[in-house]
């Protein structure tokens, strides 16, 4: 049996049993589970199938003739004996959630509610929507202990129906490209042991892997439990004219140093970063076929994380009004957080990585700029030991200041196209043909990297995005670049003839709302209140209730880092196990910090401060950086990756997936249809991609400000500032919103996109083909500055630079001509020029030739002596120092007896 979609738990005096059945409830099996162990988990798996009438009659004998009592309701069972019934605790249960110990015994944790929420071919998504803890002691739970009642609280304080999600046949911890060629390709490798298939999962997004341990330690089929992830999952469908495509977003939250807000900021020693969210959008052509090899899918990967440096921000320090002072808590020479940070991900990505950091560089203040500093100075040193192609692209991106001049979608849509078409993107099928044949200009640099058969196109490398919090300014930045993959993405499957995505058009406007729910989600999760600023917030026609709607954030996000954040912190170190509770050890509570949870005092660094880009897993000696082979396939890791064979996916073949797909054991019935067709009847059905909202609802616009009016209304500051708030700063003509490193250019090439060009691509009738204007870089962007005519005051200081020459003394002779015969160098063109003189403290040096200081003979004696002490050892001391000691020491016997009161 593959997989157990349906559990029922009934518990006995001394046992519980755990039924599971398949999709269609024909087979069954048995987990027992004993209550008689002491603060050990007795379990046991029977290695056998069962059908249905097997199964009852086991429970029927296990029940020793008494009654079954199907319920799980405490008021029906006031009648009932315990000690005779079986008793029903979970009836039709998704699965196994995990087991969990404090101080005195196991709970099991059964998910017992969970809804689809989207689908992805095959592949149904859960949410969950309620988990039921049952205590496995024979007790139930121990009233007596108020420390165990107190675990229990808190580890309940974790809402486990609030954005949890999972999937019995898709593993939501690695992307779709993973899957596919995990699908594609587990074929060709040795297949592994059923039991040992866990690890290849992502360890990193899995939220319940501390409370799966007890069950793998103890042998339990992979079958019985579900692995969650938690994030956000959202879906829409769009109803095209041609098509009929589905589009998803996922975010994964990642385990590793996760946290609240002012708690978890930067990164643990280990390089793992607060905020790490895995963000993915996924296309999927829903009248193309549902498996993965043969349908039509597409995806696109970003990731957001804080600034992977040791930083904090104290909330003391923050006051009623104001931010948190930002302070670097260890300053690294070598950026070993940093590196350990990019490593991680250039070996999950590959190359190229693209950083944009949308900390402030300016401020009146010093406050963000600081982090903004560490951090390229960070990025500088790893580029030193990297080959040019394989640096780090470093672009910063001044949001707050680019909102003043109220363009900065544009100027995000500019980015993205200088980078997506580095990255590229995932899709499951070939290119079109029409596409060889009539390629778009916007394409011309692209280098499409293909798996080994030339079936799928694949994303090499990352966009990553960091502010402060990684919340309101990363989510629109996000939300930008994913705008503009998402056009690639439509035009590789063929559905627009441009790979343009109008920012009016209704298509943008479902991947707005997605974004923007995937961004309050995060800020609930992180911050305790929903985005202060929305993606509206940065668009020219601003919704009027988008004002009042800051305030209201900010407020809430205020009261929930002062007053919510330690405990829902200490909650989430218990939940996943950083906290470990043992009987005589300290309690969680009673731990001033949790710095050293994350932070050990026994770690070391292994990785090697120069070739830092090398897993440490490879040194197998002081010079294994020979022994280790540097191939395409670390610098494209996604090629191979079929090797991490998910546990789903030899768990099912496209023969079992169609048969759970369209439910061939069931009839179908037509309530089941209605209900299918209402929620047909909330997808989106618009005439083209481009297709303006105006077009779609009649009153869009109703609440929309005017462009005219856009000046007289003056958006309030809200009372308590924030970190992604925008200061009234002066604008300085010289600054610019976007400043990319010299790295950056090696990574893309300048792409300009006028508003113009952008019009005649979205409109049918003056479509153009070439719809962008390639050039060289400017000066400013390759060297760092403008080349522009110099100033008055600069010519002039060059024409008395140049007139220097002109002099007929040499410049060997200035030295030795004394100060008097020196006026007399002064030229009638440059009148001052007696009084260039060095200024050198050595005054008889010149470029020619420098002479030696003499040296005293009080130095030399010091000199020599030093060396003779080095050589010879110390010297005895003298009569006279003996004397002086002899004095010393007596005073000192002198001073004490006197302080010895009399007897």
């Amino acid at each position: 049996m593959a997989r157990l979609w349906h559990l029922s738990v009934f518990e006995t005096p001394t046992n519980f049993y755990v039924v599971g059945s398949d999709v269609s409830k024909t087979r069954y099996r048995l987990l027992k589970i004993g209550r008689l162990g002491m603060q050990t988990l007795d379990i046991a798996e029977v290695g056998q199938n069962y059908s249905k009438s097997d199964i009852m009659e086991l429970l029927a004998t296990v029940s020793e003739g008494s009654s079954i009592v199907f319920t799980q309701n405490e008021k029906q069972l006031a009648g009932v004996d315990r000690q005779k019934s079986l008793i029903e605790r979970a009836s039709d249960a998704f699965g196994l959630l995990g087991a969990v110990r404090f101080l005195e015994d196991y709970y099991l944790l059964v998910v017992t509610k969970a809804r689809v929420v989207a689908m992805i071919g095959y592949h149904e998504i859960y949410k969950i929507e309620e988990v039921i803890l049952i205590p496995l002691a024979i007790q139930g739970i121990p009233v007596n202990n108020p420390d165990e009642l107190r675990y229990l609280k808190l580890f309940q304080s974790v809402d486990l129906s609030t954005d949890f999600y999972f999937s019995y046949i898709y593993d939501l911890s690695r992307t779709l490209q993973e899957n596919v060629l995990g699908i594609s390709g587990w074929s060709k490798y040795k297949q592994v042991d059923k039991n040992e298939t866990s690890q290849f999962s992502d360890s990193k997004f899995i939220w319940n892997g501390y409370l799966l341990e007890p069950l793998r330690k103890n042998a339990v089929s992979e079958q019985w439990f579900i692995e969650v992830v938690h994030g956000y999952v959202g879906q829409q469908i769009i109803e095209l004219p041609c098509s009929r495509l589905s589009l998803t977003l996922i975010g994964r939250r990642s385990v590793e140093y996760a946290g609240t807000r002012y708690l978890k900021r930067g990164a643990n020693c280990r390089g793992q970063v607060a905020n790490d969210v895995e963000t993915e959008q996924i296309i999927w052509d829903t009248r193309s076929s549902p498996n993965f090899t043969t349908g039509k899918f597409s995806s696109f990967v970003q990731r957001r994380g804080s600034v992977p440096l040791i930083w904090s921000q104290d909330p003391a320090t923050r006051g009623v009004v104001g931010k948190p002072v930002i302070s670097i808590d260890i300053n690294e020479p070598h950026a070993q957080t940093a590196a350990a940070h990019f490593r991680e991900l250039r070996k999950k990505y590959g190359n190229p990585l693209v950083v944009m950091n949308l900390v402030k560089r300016r401020e009146n203040r010093r406050h963000e700029t600081l982090l903004h500093d560490q951090f390229l100075k960070a990025i500088k040193y790893l580029n030193i030991f990297l080959p040019k192609a394989e640096r780090i692209a470093y672009l910063s991106f001044d949001v707050a200041r680019c909102h003043k001049t109220g363009n900065v979608l544009s100027k995000l849509e500019e980015i993205g196209l200088r980078c997506a078409v580095q990255h590229g993107w995932f899709q499951s099928f070939p290119p079109l043909y029409c596409r060889k044949l009539r390629p778009t200009s916007l394409l011309n640099d692209f280098e499409p990297l293909l798996s080994s058969d030339g079936r799928f196109l694949l994303q090499h490398g990352i966009f990553r995005t960091n502010c402060v919090d990684c919340l309101d300014r990363t989510n629109v930045a996000q939300f930008g670049i994913g705008k503009v993959s998402l056009g690639f993405q439509l035009y590789s499957m063929g559905v627009v003839g441009e790979p343009l995505l109008s920012s009016s058009s209704e298509v943008c406007r479902i991947y707005e709302d997605l974004m923007d729910q995937h961004g309050n989600t995060l800020a609930l999760q992180y911050a305790g209140s929903q985005l202060v600023h929305s993606i509206k917030t940065y668009k020219k026609i601003s919704v009027i209730q988008e004002r009042s709607r800051d305030v209201i954030q900010t407020l809430s996000r205020y009261y929930s880092n002062t007053f919510g954040d330690y405990d829902k912190q200490n909650a989430i170190n218990l939940f996943l196990g950083v906290f470990r509770p043992r009987s005589a050890s300290c309690h969680l509570w009673d731990l001033g910090t949790d710095h050293y949870l994350h932070f050990p005092v026994d770690f070391k660094m292994k990785a090697d401060y120069c070739a830092w880009f090398v897993d440490p897993d490879y040194w197998g000696s002081l010079y294994g950086l020979d022994d280790w082979k540097y191939t395409d396939d670390s610098i494209f890791p996604s090629v191979n990756m079929a090797v991490s064979v998910s546990r789903c996916h030899w768990l099912f073949s496209p023969e079992d997936l169609y048969y759970i797909y369209y439910r061939l054991w069931e009839f179908s019935r037509l309530d089941d249809l209605i209900r299918e067709q209402k929620d047909l009847q909330k997808s989106v059905m618009i005439d083209g991609v481009n297709q303006s909202i105006a077009h779609c609802y009649s009153f869009a616009k109703l609440w929309k400000q005017d462009l005219n009016d856009k000046g007289n209304v003056k958006q309030e500051k809200t009372p308590l500032s924030d970190d992604d708030d925008e200061e009234d700063e002066p604008l300085l003509k010289s600054d610019t919103e976007a400043h990319y490193e010299c790295g950056f250019t090696t990574v893309s090439k300048l792409r300009v996109m006028t508003s113009t060009n952008r019009e005649m691509v979205l409109d049918r009738k003056n479509s153009s083909r070439r719809v962008m204007c390639l050039g060289i870089l400017t000066t400013k962007e390759a060297y760092g500055y403008e080349v522009r005519k110099p100033s008055d005051a600069d010519m002039a200081k060059y024409v008395k630079y140049a007139q220097l020459g002109s002099c007929s003394s040499s410049c060997k002779d200035f030295h030795a001509l004394g100060k008097p015969k020196r006026i007399n160098l002064s030229t009638s063109v440059i009148p001052d020029y007696s009084h260039l003189e060095p200024t050198s403290f050595f005054k008889s040096d010149s470029v020619y030739s420098v002479s030696l200081l003499p040296v005293s003979k009080a130095s030399m004696k010091v000199c020599t002596e030093s060396v003779e002490c080095a050589w010879q050892g110390p010297k005895s001391p003298s009569q006279i120092d003996l004397e002086k000691y002899e004095n010393y020491a007596l005073q000192r016997r002198l001073s004490f007896a006197l302080q010895i009161p009399s007897s």
